[in-house]
């Protein structure tokens, strides 16, 4: 652990992300959840921070495919890849619904509320509906929204390096010590 008591990962990956600079995978994850057919699914979504030491914060939609795929089976995994670090991200852990989740409603843009309020995600689109989007001023919160807490139990990193990877695994059972294994 750091001084600070944060799990040494969470250097490494802001070393990663800074390094990146404003590329848009500093905020793009893909996550994937298990469907009642146990198929897999994999889907970008945007990470929004931190809700404790290891837990990532997601907003999705409560009428989307991976709450009832969550519902089913909370395991899920994340993989955030950093192309100018070279660096492979795999978290392992359980998805939890915040019910408290005003103040992150609070901080979306006012455009960012309205889409909260469109079709269903996944539907066909009704011909008659515009998409001339109306921005509603201070718009109630949506039940629609959804903050999803990812509680992380494992952490894997792939270092692409030359001439030989590394590798490197994380495991909150083991109080975050950095455990070098084979790439």
């Amino acid at each position: 652990m750091l001084e600070n008591n944060l799990p040494s990962w969470r250097q490494d990956l802001k070393s990663s992300r800074k390094k990146e600079g404003k590329s848009p995978s500093n905020r793009w994850v893909q996550l994937a959840t298990v469907s009642q057919k146990n198929e897999p699914r994999l889907r970008t979504v945007v990470f929004r921070g931190w809700h404790k030491d290891n837990s990532m914060i997601i907003f999705t939609d409560r009428r989307s495919e991976k709450i009832g795929h969550l519902k089913y089976n909370p395991n899920a995994e994340i993989l955030w890849f950093f192309l100018k670090s070279k660096s492979q991200y795999r978290f392992k852990g359980k998805i939890s619904e915040l019910s408290d989740n005003k103040n992150y409603w609070d901080t979306l843009t006012e455009k960012s509320k309205s889409s909260w309020f469109w079709g269903s995600p996944g539907k066909k689109i009704n011909p008659k509906f515009q998409y001339d989007y109306e921005i509603v001023s201070n718009p109630t919160k949506s039940e629609n929204f959804v903050v999803l807490n990812f509680e992380i139990d494992s952490v894997d990193l792939l270092k692409l390096e030359k001439p030989i990877h590394k590798r490197y695994l994380w495991e909150k059972l083991k109080k975050w010590e950095k455990t070098e294994i084979n790439p």
